[in-house]
């Protein structure tokens, strides 16, 4: 139900133009072939960030993460930079949780509470726990 999203690995229903990442357009599903070419003439590619690609939304998201109350990860081991690097703007005052079913450790110093479960049980506990709140 989130309005205000930060997609910061990109959108996979999306491709842009490898010349001019602000030529985006939106794709159904496996619709992009090579050949697809922007107004530009030059290739389509999905509108996502590979490994070993700079993250362009990455200094929006450290914005972001300093001013959360709470901050949540859902699904990841945390050890895939710079993403993982995120926990180390938020405040001390944040609230920070993981829900993921295979985390034993977080690697930060940061305080954390780990929710042991899959994402589709995991998030409507956590969500439960801090209506209450």
């Amino acid at each position: 139900g989130s309005k205000k999203v930060l997609h910061l690995h990109g959108e996979i229903l999306k491709a842009r133009s490898t010349v001019d990442p602000s030529l985006i357009t939106k794709i159904k599903g496996d619709e992009l072939n090579e050949g697809d070419m922007c107004t530009k003439g030059t290739q389509m590619r999905p509108h996502i960030v590979w490994f070993g690609e700079m993250v362009p939304a990455m200094d929006q998201a450290c914005l972001i993460a300093e001013q959360a109350d709470f901050f949540i990860v859902i699904g990841t081991s945390l050890n895939v930079y710079p993403a993982a690097n995120l926990l180390n703007f938020i405040s001390t005052d944040c609230d920070a949780y993981l829900i993921d079913p295979n985390i034993t450790t977080v690697p930060h110093h940061h305080t954390i509470t780990i929710i042991k479960a899959k994402a589709g049980t995991g998030v409507p506990a956590l969500v439960k726990k801090l209506m209450k709140q």
